[in-house]
This record gives structure tokens, C-alpha cells and sequence, in this order.
């Protein structure tokens, strides 16, 4: 059961990044997360996958379908502002984004959360991406931290916040 007194710390919560991406850029979410933290902006990243390669198919693909749900219900709490997409390379594709992702962009830009991504647009994306108006950073975080904390009423200075010390 909600108390009024949970409903009251829900709304005072400060806004959020939801960070998004493929599995495999999941340590690098993890870092840009931890970025995040210090510049005092929450983030939350998704959790790691945990299904076995030797679990049946039947119950690898509920646990997607579950981590999916989960996931989309974090883009669409009313304290998440932005989703950032982790979009490193894979596959030798640059900026890669794969399916979860584009979707999960699309259900933040159909909610009016502001969309970025890590590093550039795809190219096979672009035209859909850009009329959403996604940001790509190019791999500096200083402009969502910016944004975060001027909407949250903080000011802090982001020359120092680099991802990979450069």
C-alpha cells in the first residue's frame, strides 16, 4: 500500500537519467553512471542480464521480456527527464544501437523525456533521431549534466567530468 507520505517522497525525488544501450556497453553505462553520481545527477543504469546460456530458450526470453518491462517502467516514472543511449560501437558499426534501444528512445521521445546518445547518430537512424530531436554528445557528458542540474536548480562546474580522463 502507498502512504501519502511515500506519494510525497516520490514527487520531491530529484530527476533522473535513465541510461539504455546493448548488454555488452554495460560497463561503460556503469562508468557514465558513476559520472553522473559524482556530478550529482541520479542515474540508473540496467541491471546485468542473469540469464544462463544454458537456461531454455522459453525462460531466457521471459527474463528479456521481463527486464524490457522493467526497464521501459524506469523511461516512464515521473522522476526520469532524460534517457541517455550508450551507443558504442558494435559490430563494427559506429554509434550501434540496437532494437531495445531505438525503442526505448522512442517511447522516451513519445513522453517528452529529452533523449541523448553517448557518441553520434547512426547513420540508418538519422532521419528519425534527428526529427526527434535526440543530442548526441560525442562521448562528453558536461551538456546533460548542465541540463540536469539547471532544471534541478544546482549549478556546478563540468569542465572537470570526464568520462575517460581526457
Amino acid at each position: 500500500m502507498t502512504t501519502s507520505r511515500t506519494k510525497r517522497a516520490r514527487s520531491r525525488q530529484r530527476p533522473r537519467v535513465v541510461l539504455c544501450g546493448s548488454m555488452s556497453a554495460l560497463p561503460v553505462m556503469v562508468e557514465v553512471r558513476d559520472v553522473l553520481a559524482r556530478a550529482n545527477v541520479p542515474a540508473v543504469a540496467p541491471p546485468a542480464d542473469t540469464a544462463s546460456e544454458a537456461a531454455p530458450e522459453e525462460t531466457v526470453r521471459e527474463r528479456k521480456r521481463l527486464a524490457s518491462i522493467a526497464h521501459i517502467r524506469k523511461i516512464l516514472d515521473r522522476s526520469t527527464q532524460a534517457v541517455l543511449v550508450v551507443n558504442i560501437d558494435k559490430y563494427g558499426q559506429r554509434d550501434y544501437i540496437g532494437p531495445n534501444a531505438f525503442a526505448e528512445v522512442a517511447i522516451a521521445f513519445a513522453h517528452g523525456r529529452r533523449v541523448y546518445l553517448y557518441q553520434g547518430i547512426p547513420e540508418q537512424y538519422a532521419d528519425e533521431l534527428t526529427a526527434w530531436g535526440v543530442t548526441p554528445l560525442h562521448g562528453e557528458l558536461s551538456d546533460v549534466i548542465a541540463s540536469m542540474l539547471e532544471d534541478d536548480g544546482d549549478v556546478v562546474d563540468t569542465r572537470q567530468l570526464a568520462l575517460f580522463g581526457s
